[in-house]
């Protein structure tokens, strides 16, 4: 688990307080004047899974090739493709499969491999301050009274990207997929070079780390 601050002039953290209408906190609104804002990103960790066909043998597998990566589905223009995208998840995948034993093969592959990536708007929101008080006690003529207090919450509008990247290695023989590898995180369009490497390289290690799978553990592809 991942509790971090960043900073960011691309995004708006937005604090309200619950009273009687909604207003922005001192201290964000001038930080939203002046153009510079501190983000505080919610607790979160990489999230990772995967599914596989298990009718497949995967010990029979030993080489691979690469299928044509398809572009990233993404609002944003900006980031609808990159090239550098495409080089640093290829260079970890074969990192990957390299350690696993497998080695690349252009004439007559076993599995082929592809990846897709997605980035998403989200919003989630952070309550704080938000308790309740009880307490007991003896009013006139000995009645025994109740009394409570709430304490106004304060919300945190937390609006980030979460971007997705999911891996597939598909039979080269039928070319049916047989094998699915996903993450998802939050991203940050103002991490550096150095840090979005190693953003996914760690993505492409923490899924395949589940390949080949431990068969018996899982469902087959397509199945509920």
């Amino acid at each position: 688990m991942i509790c971090n601050f960043r900073w960011a002039g691309f995004a708006v953290y937005k604090r309200y307080r619950d009273q009687e209408g909604i207003s922005l906190s001192t201290g964000v609104a001038r930080a939203v004047a002046m153009g510079l804002v501190w983000v505080l990103s919610s607790c979160s960790s990489l999230r990772v899974s995967s599914d596989y066909d298990a009718g497949m043998d995967f010990t029979t597998l030993h080489s691979y090739d690469w299928l044509p990566a398809p572009r990233i589905k993404s609002g944003n223009p900006a980031i609808q493709y990159d090239s550098l995208m495409e080089q640093r998840v290829k260079s970890a995948v074969e990192v990957q499969l390299t350690a696993k034993g497998f080695h690349r093969e252009a004439e007559r592959p076993d599995v082929l491999v592809t990846y897709h990536a997605a980035v998403e708007q989200k919003v989630s929101a952070t309550y704080l301050n938000q308790r309740y008080g009880y307490g007991s006690g003896w009013g006139a003529g000995h009645h025994d009274t109740l009394h409570h207090g709430y304490s106004t919450p304060e919300v945190i509008i937390n609006e980030y990207k979460q971007g997705t990247l999911i891996i597939d290695i598909v039979s080269a023989r039928d070319k049916q997929l047989i094998w699915r590898g996903t993450a998802s995180d939050e991203i940050y369009l103002g991490d550096s070079a150095a840090e979005r490497e190693k953003r996914v390289r760690e993505a492409v290690q923490r899924i395949l780390a589940l390949f080949p799978p431990q068969q018996g553990s899982g469902m087959a592809l397509g199945q509920d």
